[in-house]
């Protein structure tokens, strides 16, 4: 067995407003495995350089090959990858960078694994710099000249900009459409259609969906009881936290607590091989050159 990671936190910016963090994995294990994801409320770019893993949503018979590069886009329900040896790099955006990035709203790469060449020309040579490269701080390096060249003539960078500062406001949580409208000085029409453009869902479904990644990560301290998570997250009582839960996971809170691993919102699973048909990706994909 055997198993290294990198991560890198960009610490200038802009670059830090919308890379969460560049990261790698290499993970060799002697047994076939389960990886559940969970929605985790970041957007990544993921080159795969891997063989043979494949991921489905709800139903194995629905599998399909990972692209050798894609776009995961904020992810609504969870995610499954059959692996037992992987080698990825990826970049974590805040999910508002989609936008920036490729100039096409985020609500379009909902619950999306895109191939990154039907996306963007430019992570075709993107990923082939990255492929030549064994050492990540070089591959971080890369990464970072391309994305600057990305935004290089993006509007709206401002420090005021109203759609990166309500993203980062851990109060949304306690807050309704009205209010955060208010907070923000912004129509709630307007900012309903911004929260779409941006982040990739209405108003109230943003507020539902903080409420579950604060959750999420709350459920991992052992000593917090699910009670005083439910009302420090803002759910109405324990009936709409275990409902909004289980709506975003398939889980209830206790039984994600019982099987949830040191990595929030990952599932590990050791399975029996099992035969799966296989479909290509490309033809769920809609073509969005950049």
């Amino acid at each position: 067995m055997e198993r290294t990671a990198n991560i890198y936190y960009p610490k200038t910016s802009p670059e830090n407003i919308f890379i969460r963090q560049i990261w790698s994995t290499k993970d060799i294990q002697p047994d076939k495995r389960t990886e559940k994801i969970l929605p985790k409320g970041t957007a990544e770019i993921i080159f795969n350089l891997s063989e043979g893993i494949h991921c489905y949503k709800t139903d194995e018979k629905n599998a399909f090959y990972l692209p050798k590069y894609f776009i995961n886009g904020i992810n609504l329900n969870p995610i499954n990858l059959s692996i037992s040896r992987q080698y990825f790099i990826g970049i974590q955006f805040n999910i508002f960078a989609l936008k920036y990035i490729f100039k096409i709203p985020t609500v379009e790469f909902n619950d999306q694994v895109l191939e990154g060449s039907l996306v963007c020309k430019s992570l075709d040579r993107l990923a082939e710099k990255l492929s030549e490269s064994s050492s990540f701080h070089e591959q971080a390096e890369i990464i970072l000249q391309w994305f600057k060249g990305k935004i290089k003539d993006c509007p709206g960078l401002e420090t005021k900009n109203r759609i990166i500062h309500l993203h980062a406001d851990p109060d949304i949580i306690h807050l309704s459409p009205k209010t955060i409208g208010e907070k923000y000085n912004i129509t709630p029409r307007h900012l309903s259609r911004l929260c779409v453009e941006y982040l990739g869902m209405c108003t109230e479904d943003v507020i539902l969906y903080r409420k579950y990644l604060s959750s999420l990560y709350q459920i991992h301290h052992p000593h917090q009881s699910l009670t005083q998570i439910t009302y420090d997250c803002g759910y109405y009582d324990q009936s709409h936290f275990v409902r909004t839960f289980k709506l975003f996971t398939g889980l209830t809170p206790k039984q994600y607590r019982k099987v949830a691993s040191g990595l929030p919102g990952h599932i590990f699973e050791v399975s029996a091989e099992k035969a799966i048909t296989l479909h290509s990706t490309k033809s769920q994909l809609q073509i969005l050159l950049v």
